[in-house]
C-alpha cells in the first residue's frame, strides 16, 4: 500500500494531487486541511488550521506496517497580506511564518521520528516558491518562509545522506512556477500601491502563461516515481 499525506487538499495543487492520487487504488490519502472538498474510499480528511500551532502538535502519523511508499506532501502555503514591510500587520507576519514553514517544519519532523526506521520507500515533497530564491517586493514574510523552508529541506538532505540508504528519507522542496491559484487572484486584486509588481502579475494571466494545477500535479507525482532523476533537495519544476 502507498500512503500519502498532503496539506491543502481542499483547493489548487493539493486537490489536483490527491484526484490523481486516488485514481490507483493502492494509494491511500490522508489529507490535512480546514475544508474537505474530496469524497472517496480511499480518502481520509483531518481538519486542521495550519496557523494554529496547537492543532498541528496534536496530529500524530499513524503505524503503516504493510506500507510500500509513505510520502508527505507540504503544500499547503499562505501568501499573506502584500504589502511592503513597515506596512504590514504584525500578526499577519506570524501566520504567515506558522503556515509557510512553522507548520511544515513540524510535521516533517514528526513524520521522519515516526516512519525513520521503515524500510519502505520514504518522502516528503515541499511546495516552495521562486518567492523563496528571489526577493518580491510586498512578500516579505512569504518569501522569507520559502526560503528557510528550502534550507530546512536541504538540512534535512544532509542529515539523511549520512544514514544506511534503507533508513533514508528523500526530501525536496520544488517551486512550480506561476500556477493558475487562487494565491494568483489574490496578487491580481492587490493595489498597485501595495504592490509594484502587480501589472507583471496581470501580464502573466492576460498572456496564458500560468501553469494549471493538474499539469503541476502530474510533474510532482513523477518526482514521487523517479526521485532517482532528482539529486537536488531544492529546485524548480522544469
Amino acid at each position: 500500500m502507498n500512503y500519502y499525506f498532503i496539506t491543502g487538499t481542499s483547493r489548487g495543487i493539493g486537490l489536483s494531487l490527491a484526484e490523481l492520487l486516488l485514481l490507483e487504488k493502492n494509494n491511500f490519502i490522508t489529507g490535512i486541511s480546514r475544508n474537505c472538498s474530496i469524497d472517496g474510499q480511499n480518502y481520509k480528511h483531518v481538519t486542521i488550521d495550519l496557523g494554529n500551532q496547537g492543532e498541528v502538535l496534536r496530529f500524530k502519523f499513524p503505524k503503516h506496517d504493510d506500507a510500500e511508499s509513505i510520502v508527505l506532501i507540504n503544500n499547503a502555503g499562505s501568501i499573506g497580506e502584500i504589502k511592503p514591510v513597515g506596512n504590514k500587520n504584525n500578526d499577519d507576519i506570524i501566520l504567515s511564518f506558522n503556515i509557510n514553514i512553522i507548520s511544515p517544519g513540524i510535521f516533517i519532523n514528526n513524520f521522519i521520528k515516526t516512519y525513520q526506521n521503515y524500510k519502505c520507500k520514504k518522502m516528503i515533497i515541499n511546495i516552495s516558491s521562486g518567492a523563496g530564491r528571489h526577493p518580491v517586493r510586498s512578500l516579505g514574510a512569504y518569501s522569507a518562509a520559502k526560503a528557510a523552508l528550502d534550507m530546512f529541506s536541504r538540512v534535512v538532505q544532509a542529515e539523511q545522506e549520512k544514514l544506511d540508504h534503507d533508513n533514508q528519507v528523500r526530501i525536496f522542496s520544488v517551486a512550480p512556477g506561476i500556477v493558475n491559484t487562487k494565491m494568483q487572484e489574490e496578487i491580481r486584486k492587490t493595489k498597485k500601491e501595495d504592490f509594484s509588481d502587480k501589472d507583471l502579475y496581470l501580464m502573466y494571466k492576460e498572456n496564458n502563461l500560468l501553469e494549471s494545477p493538474e499539469n503541476v500535479a502530474a510533474k510532482l507525482i513523477d518526482i514521487i516515481r523517479n526521485p532517482e532523476s532528482f539529486p537536488d533537495a531544492v529546485f524548480e519544476l522544469a
